[in-house]
C-alpha cells in the first residue's frame, strides 16, 4: 500500500520538473544565442552559484502585472523572485540526475522552446515598402494563383543512363520507361501545389522552368532518377503588389524566422565540436 501512494507524488515531481526545465531552458537559450549581453548582470539572487538576474525578475514581475488589476506589490515581487528559485532549483536538479539527455519529451519540449525563442527575436523587425516589393519580385510564385499543368512522371534506377540515351534518341517518354514505372496522375490539368500529394519537391522545382514539351531528369532522389514531362501549362495572372502587400508581409516574415533558425543552428555547429563514425 505505501508503495502505492507514493505513485502520484513521482508523477506529480515529475510533471513539475518538465515544466520547469521547458520554461528556464527558454531563457537560457536566449541569453545563449544573444549577442552583447553582459556577462555579470546585477543580481536579483543566486541559486548555487547561478544567477537570476533583475532584467530576469523584472520580466517575471511584469508577466505577472498582466494578470493584475491591482498595482504590483512587494509581496507579489517576493512571489516572482520565489518562483523563479524554484524553477532554477529544478532546472539544476533535472540536469543532476540527467532528464534533459534521457527524456525525450523535455529534449522535444526544449527544442521547441529554442526555436520560439529565435522566432520571437525575428518577430520585433518590421519590414519596410522597399524591402517587401524587393522580396515579392525575387518570388514571383508568391501570390500567383497555382499553375495549371499537364505532366507524365516516371522513375528508374539511378543513373538510368539508358533512358537518357533512348530519350535523347526521340524514343517516345512512353515507351523508354513502360507502365510500370509510370507515376499514376489524375488526367487532364492538375494544380502545382496539388501535385506535391504525388511528386517530390525538387521534381515541382525542376518543373518551374520547363516550357510545355520538355523534359527534366535525371533528377536523383535516393537511389532513383526521376523524370518529368510537361505537356501543358496555364499561368495564373499575379495580383499587384499593392493589392497583397500583407500576404507578402506574412511571407517575408515567415522566411525571415526560417533564416533565423538555420542561422543560428549554423553558429551552434560551428562552435561545436561534432564526430560522426567514419
Amino acid at each position: 500500500m505505501p508503495a502505492e501512494s507514493s505513485r502520484p507524488d513521482a508523477r506529480l515531481t515529475s510533471r513539475v520538473i518538465l515544466l520547469a526545465t521547458v520554461a528556464g531552458f527558454g531563457l537560457a537559450v536566449w541569453q545563449a544565442l544573444a549577442p552583447g549581453l553582459p556577462e555579470h548582470a546585477a543580481a536579483a539572487a543566486t541559486v548555487n552559484g547561478r544567477v537570476i538576474s533583475r532584467a530576469d525578475l523584472a520580466q517575471a514581475v511584469e508577466a505577472l502585472a498582466r494578470d493584475k488589476r491591482n498595482p504590483v506589490s512587494d509581496a507579489d515581487r517576493e512571489r516572482a523572485l520565489d518562483t523563479l528559485i524554484t524553477e532554477e532549483l529544478l532546472i539544476q536538479r533535472a540536469e543532476e540526475i540527467g532528464l534533459l539527455q534521457s527524456d525525450r519529451m523535455v529534449r522535444s519540449a526544449v527544442v521547441d522552446a529554442m526555436i520560439q525563442t529565435i522566432v520571437a527575436r525575428e518577430q520585433a523587425e518590421q519590414p519596410d515598402d522597399a524591402t517587401l516589393r524587393r522580396f515579392y519580385d525575387e518570388h514571383p510564385l508568391l501570390g500567383t494563383p497555382s499553375a495549371r499543368v499537364r505532366v507524365t512522371h516516371a522513375t528508374q534506377p539511378w543513373p538510368a543512363t539508358d533512358a537518357v540515351a533512348a530519350l535523347r534518341g526521340g524514343t517516345a517518354f512512353e515507351t523508354v520507361f513502360g507502365p510500370e514505372r509510370m507515376t499514376p496522375l489524375p488526367n487532364g490539368l492538375l494544380r502545382m501545389d496539388a501535385l506535391g500529394t504525388y511528386l517530390p519537391p525538387s521534381v515541382l522545382r525542376a518543373m518551374e522552368t520547363l516550357a510545355p514539351g520538355e523534359i527534366a531528369g535525371p533528377l536523383r532522389i535516393g537511389d532513383q532518377a526521376h523524370f518529368v514531362w510537361l505537356l501543358d501549362r496555364e499561368a495564373g495572372d499575379r495580383p499587384a503588389f499593392e493589392r497583397i502587400r500583407t500576404q507578402v508581409a506574412e511571407a517575408w516574415r515567415v522566411r525571415q524566422r526560417e533564416r533565423a533558425v538555420v542561422d543560428a543552428v549554423a553558429r551552434l555547429r560551428a562552435g561545436a565540436e561534432i564526430r560522426t563514425p567514419s
